[in-house]
């Protein structure tokens, strides 16, 4: 019996998401990491997380709220300097937006979709069977800044 359990524990994985992209913001220790997992092949849900990473300050992985396989796609937007308390990044999930820190690497649902979300950086998004994150024409290329400005 555990010889047939063995044999079938690779066709219940087949078929699983379980990938993620990455968008650099300046070097190679400045990222943004988006990873979706399909817990079986049978189930429609998808756990998404945002791993915001600033070495050697901070890494830090933060929960999106779960989507349909068919719906992994999470739109990303930088806002003009100045515009918040603190560099962020928007990132638009459905209907959901999150402000993410590039300074803490803290992250934060919006009660309410913001008045400016910025220029919009790109997309991650499933092409075939991989996740990718997909540049918008023209996207800045400019890293935000790791702290505030002074005052």
């Amino acid at each position: 019996m555990k010889v047939c359990a063995a044999l079938l524990l690779p066709l219940l994985l087949a078929g699983c998401l379980n990938d993620t992209a990455s968008l650099r913001l300046g070097g190679n220790d400045h990222a943004l990491t988006l990873q979706a997992r399909q817990p079986y092949f049978w189930s429609q849900a998808v756990e998404v997380d945002a791993v915001m990473s600033r070495q050697p300050d901070c890494h830090r992985r933060s929960r999106l709220d779960g989507v349909k396989l068919a719906d992994v796609n999470v739109d990303v937007y930088r806002p003009d300097a100045g515009e918040y308390a603190e560099p962020i990044l928007i990132l638009k999930q459905g209907a959901n937006f999150y402000a993410i820190s590039t300074a803490n690497c803290e992250m934060q649902k919006f009660k309410a979709p913001p008045a400016k979300a910025g220029a919009r950086l790109g997309a991650f998004q499933r092409e075939g069977e991989k996740l990718k994150f997909v540049a918008s024409p023209a996207a800045p290329v400019a890293a935000p800044p790791a702290s505030p400005p002074p005052r």
